[in-house]
């Protein structure tokens, strides 16, 4: 079967005091098509991440993404 990579960008609010990378770790995601071979989550960008992005002229700050 010939497949494709479709790279999406998805924003979580969450708590402030929780830990992005646990709460990413443990909580439960669903693209659910019979089109779809596979999902994973392959990057975490932070609140904070984001705006340093977006203020160093990346407008959508992903200028450090294994992605862009």
């Amino acid at each position: 079967m010939k497949t494709k990579m479709v790279y999406l960008t998805v924003a979580v609010e969450m708590n402030a005091e929780a830990d992005e990378r646990e709460v990413v770790e443990n909580c439960d995601y669903f693209f659910d098509s019979s089109e779809i071979v596979s999902a994973a989550i392959e990057e975490i960008f932070t609140e904070d991440q984001m705006v340093d992005r977006m203020e160093n002229d990346d407008l959508y700050g992903l200028g450090s993404s294994n992605f862009a």
